[in-house]
């Protein structure tokens, strides 16, 4: 093997060749010296750098390299590593930063950079000590505490002092970092602070007692929080609606299933709210429970509508009251709604109903034989052949 056959091989998969030579062969000591004379090459600076007997004097002249990767690689060479922590330049010791051969020393001293980007480099190092931990926990620049957090050997004192942190973003992400321990959750869970309420509520890894007792929080953003990310209880729910304001009541009203108890709470509570009634009126759980109290409060025409339109199986006697006491123009959205085709209350239209109201039926094709023989006559009556014919069975094709 000559430089010229090491080059062209270099050339070709620098790493390739730096794991055939750490695998199967040091290169000679002369062969090395040679390669450094043509630093300029793709690949050679890292190549020289992986060897592990490359010259010192030649390591050196590399530690001036732009290149990340070769830092790096010089970084875990302990012989490069103290000269790397001490340089001038920033690069060497951003790398050193990362090294995880850094004695306690070294990282002491690259603790006290004056460069934030290598302090915060330290501080995601797993390999630093509790000391250097501890030093960094109470550095001057938030953005150096706050990448502590992301140090998975993270001692959990200090875990727990971060998630105490006078600045917001580092108290917060403390409080958000996957590896939360219990303890500090538990800590946290029962302050009053909305704040911290409000990052342990969106954690997916809250145990039952945790989340019961966030939910005696006292601040509407915690138990909105709550409310989208947690699994609550009947139980919970309703006392949120009995102590909660409008954005709480409305929120539970975005859920598909409302039992008849939170309803009822919900009517109690909030039934004065015009958007909370509006809500009510048009959720397809509703009950006549709530359904007929809403009707009876003649409030204009907007509830009145929208529950004529709601698809809701638990409004039959709603839905009765309206055929029989609604307008014309409410019977029409009525006639909107497949829950209204069945024929008690197609009976109740037919009757009241004006030759509008019948053109509509007609227009829907909604099917009225079987009907009393008032109600018969009634469409049989019609001048259009098409409300007529609503009272005749359709022969199959």
């Amino acid at each position: 093997m000559n430089k010229e056959d090491l080059l062209q091989r270099i050339r070709a998969n620098a790493q390739a060749a730096i794991r055939f030579y750490l695998q199967n062969a040091n290169v000679e000591m002369g062969l090395l010296r040679e390669l450094a004379q043509h630093l300029d090459q793709p690949g050679v600076p890292l190549f020289l750098a992986s060897m592990p007997n490359t010259p010192s004097r030649i390591l050196e002249s590399l530690q001036d390299s732009q290149d990340p990767q070769v830092l790096q690689v010089l970084a875990n060479n302990p012989n490069c590593l103290h000269r790397m922590a001490a340089a001038q330049t920033l690069p060497p010791r951003l790398a050193a930063a990362g090294s995880r051969k850094l004695t306690q020393q070294q990282a002491l001293h690259l603790a006290q950079d004056p460069q934030v980007e290598v302090r915060v480099a330290l501080a995601k190092n797993p390999a630093i000590s509790s000391p250097v931990q501890l030093k960094l926990s109470q550095d001057c620049v938030p953005f150096v505490r706050a990448a502590l957090l992301e140090n998975r050997r993270l001692v959990e004192e200090f875990q727990v002092g971060l998630g105490d942190d006078v600045d917001t973003a580092v108290h917060l992400a403390a409080l958000l970092v996957p590896r939360l321990s219990p303890a500090c959750m538990e800590i946290w869970v029962k302050e009053s602070e909305e704040l911290a309420q409000l990052a342990l509520s969106r954690r997916k890894d809250l145990t039952p007692a945790m989340v019961e007792a966030l939910t005696h929080s006292d601040h509407p953003s915690v138990m909105l929080s709550l409310l989208e990310r947690q699994t609550l209880t009947e139980e919970r729910l309703e006392a949120f609606i009995r102590r909660g304001d409008a954005s709480i009541a409305l929120a539970i009203l975005r859920r598909r299933e409302l039992s008849l108890p939170l309803q009822a709470a919900l009517w109690e509570t909030h039934g004065a709210l015009p958007e909370v009634r509006l809500a009510l009126a048009a959720h397809p759980a509703l009950d006549d429970a709530v359904g007929l109290p809403l009707l009876d409060l003649q409030a204009g025409e907007e509830i009145p509508r929208l529950l004529a339109l709601n698809p809701s199986p638990a409004l039959p006697q709603t839905r009765a009251k309206l055929a029989r006491e609604g307008s014309i123009f409410l019977c029409k959205h009525l006639l909107a709604n497949p829950r209204s085709h069945e024929k008690a209350l197609l009976e109740t239209l037919v009757l009241r109903g004006d030759q509008v109201l019948l053109c509509h039926l007609a227009y829907r094709r909604i099917p009225c034989h079987g009907l009393s023989p008032q109600a018969t006559e009634r469409l049989l009556q019609s001048p259009l052949p098409s409300v007529r014919a609503l009272a005749t069975p359709q022969l199959p094709h």
